[in-house]
Order: structure tokens, then C-alpha cells, then sequence
């Protein structure tokens, strides 16, 4: 499976919101009985500790395993790392790494294509990762789901978060806040979070 993030991500939107958004779209499930490849601008354009990120969520989406092709960011993150080849042994290891990419005509059995620039900061408003909206969405109405288990499943949700259906994201009054998460909280999200903290109680 391969998961297609194009364009230029927005201001703020980190590495999570983008594994938080494509889970959003496909569910916990989506991924199940895949490796998924992400690619696509979006994802080219991240750090590795974002790539890592994503990848490291890929289970959260259900699959088995989540990669990003090598290029000059994951060659360049590699270069001098302890333990990392030298010299000749280098060189051998860069031009095998090289080859780590998907064939340019290969089938994947499905393809999934997100807009970097629709994807903003997610929320989650439930207890899933799929559970999750932009910060200028809403609750959802759990009596608009057609499918009568994902009705309880969200009715439960919001009962637990005491959130109310079609409640806007920005009027949900925050008491206490967790800076970090379950899976890979990076020294760059802590130093922009820590950016607009900066300051305030």
C-alpha cells in the first residue's frame, strides 16, 4: 500500500498531524495486512525524526510496517553517526541504500492521496487515533454515521471525553494539557511547543 502526501504542509503542522490525518481518512484498520510506503512532497519534505514518526504510527493505522524511500535526507542524517561506515565502506553502503526505493512503475494494491495543504493541526475528540479532526473541525454527530457500531463506538467516545456532538474544536475548553505523546515525541516538537508556551502559565 502506498500512502501519497503532496504539496507544502502548513505552518505547524508537524510529522503527527500527518499520520493523525491519514489515519483520520483510512481508519485503524486501513492499513491492516499492509507495508505501507509513504510518499510523495509532503513526506520528502520532513526530517527524519518526523519520518520516523510516521513510520513508527504506521501500526496505529493497523499495518505491518511503515516506510519512507531512501534519499539524500536519510543519507545525510547517516553520515558520521556513530557506528556509521567510512571511507570505502561508505561509499559501498550509500550506493547500496540507493537502491532501497520502489520501482517507478510498481503496482501497489491500493493508493491512498492526501493534499499537504488541507491537512492543519489534529485533534483528537475521541479515544482512537482515527477519532481526529483539523483544530477548525467539529465533533461529529454520532447518529450521522450510517454504520450502527461506529454509532456506539463515537456515542461511547464523547461520553468518555464529555464532549457534545457538532461541537466546535476551538470552543472546547482546555483545564490541562500533555505536551509529549505515545509514539516518538521529538526534540523538535518539544522545542515548538516549547516556542508557544514560552512566556504564558
Amino acid at each position: 500500500m502506498q500512502v501519497r502526501v503532496e504539496g507544502e504542509l502548513g505552518l505547524g503542522v508537524t510529522a503527527k498531524d500527518v499520520v493523525l490525518a491519514i489515519i483520520g481518512k483510512i481508519g485503524t484498520a486501513g492499513g491492516t495486512g499492509y507495508a505501507i510506503e509513504f510518499a510523495g512532497s509532503a513526506i520528502a519534505s520532513l526530517s527524519m525524526e518526523g519520518r520516523m514518526t510516521v513510520c513508527n504510527m504506521a501500526i496505529e493505522a493497523g499495518a505491518r510496517v511503515g516506510l519512507i524511500a531512501v534519499d539524500e535526507t536519510t543519507i545525510d542524517y547517516l553520515a558520521k553517526r556513530p557506528f556509521a561506515p567510512t571511507a570505502e565502506q561508505w561509499e559501498a553502503a550509500v550506493a547500496d541504500w540507493r537502491n532501497l526505493v520502489s520501482d517507478d512503475d510498481a503496482q501497489f494494491d491500493k493508493v491512498v492521496t492526501l493534499q499537504a495543504e488541507e491537512i492543519e493541526p489534529q485533534v483528537s475528540w475521541g479515544t482512537s487515533p482515527e477519532m481526529v479532526t483539523g483544530i477548525s473541525g467539529q465533533v461529529p454527530d454520532p447518529q450521522a454515521a450510517l454504520d450502527e457500531t461506529v454509532q456506539r463506538s463515537h456515542t461511547r467516545a464523547l461520553e468518555y471525553m464529555g464532549l457534545q456532538p457538532n461541537q466546535k474544536i476551538t470552543d472546547i475548553k482546555l483545564d490541562k494539557i500533555f505536551i509529549g505523546s505515545c509514539t516518538n515525541s521529538r526534540i523538535e516538537d518539544l522545542r515548538e511547543a516549547a516556542k508557544v508556551a514560552k512566556g504564558k502559565r
